[in-house]
């Protein structure tokens, strides 16, 4: 269900309260300006007219509420309207800490690996330091036989060092194909997102139960059983982070299908 509220009436507080789903703020020419996210959207936009940007509440007109069932299906779903819609107002304000952090990356003979750098909010997984997170690849690369060469881990000019010991299928000498390598590092990555690389993902939040799909580690589908479904037209990370972030943080009831 979607609502639309005059900027006079926003003003004069008659959005119901506790709604939750996602808002869009809208200028006169129908471009929206911010989207945001809230359990209860009433009392989230007061705060928008007490503490907010000033251009913001100046240039918008109109109040648009697209009203969601549970936090997740709000959380993911407005990460896709942000991307959708790239409005101007939603940029990141948080300084990225000075920390580093794990890529994923391809190589040009295509085979998938870790690279690690400055952290940024397109990171999987943050460290504070890069010896720490060298350590983690390592870990990884011996529990999934993935080669340091291509880690970056091993300067070799040839083979890696892992492979005279047999521990290295030579990939890092074309001996393997990207494919059969390219498999168990997403096995690898799967073990860093804790779910399995093909699974649905099922969170009950009172009396609704929201479904997540996740293909190729990478979230496909989410919805409401029996009520919504809605495709991720704009993938990225971003859609991972939430699901982690939300499981880590609320703990609800999650059912596994492989």
């Amino acid at each position: 269900m979607t609502k639309f509220f005059s900027k006079e009436e926003v003003y004069d507080n008659i959005i119901p309260n506790k709604l939750m789903g996602v808002y869009y703020f809208i200028c006169p020419e129908g471009k929206i300006l911010y989207i945001g996210k809230s359990k209860n959207i009433r009392l989230r936009i007061s705060q928008h007219l007490k503490n907010g940007r000033k251009r913001l509440l100046n240039q918008f007109t109109k109040i648009k509420i697209k009203i969601l069932s549970t936090e997740i299906e709000a959380l993911l779903f407005e990460s896709q309207e942000i991307k959708k819609h790239l409005p101007i107002f939603n940029r990141r304000l948080r300084k990225i800490k000075n920390t580093v952090s794990i890529f994923e990356e391809m190589n040009s003979q295509g085979y998938k690996f870790f690279q690690i750098k400055k952290t940024d909010n397109n990171s999987i997984i943050e460290f504070n330091s890069k010896k720490i997170a060298q350590k983690f690849i390592m870990n990884l690369s011996q529990e999934f036989v993935l080669c340091d060469k291509i880690n970056e881990l091993d300067k070799s000019t040839k083979s890696c060092f892992k492979y005279h010991l047999k521990s290295c299928r030579g990939a890092c000498i074309n001996n393997e194909s990207p494919q059969t390598y390219n498999h168990r590092y997403d096995k690898a990555l799967s073990k860093i997102y804790r779910f399995p690389i093909n699974c649905k993902l099922h969170f009950k939040e009172e009396q609704y139960s929201t479904y997540v799909n996740i293909k190729n580690n990478r979230v496909t589908e989410f919805g409401i059983t029996n009520k919504s479904k809605y495709k991720i037209d704009y993938p990225s990370l971003d859609e991972m982070k939430i699901v982690i972030s939300y499981r880590k943080n609320t703990m609800p009831k999650i059912l596994l299908n492989k």
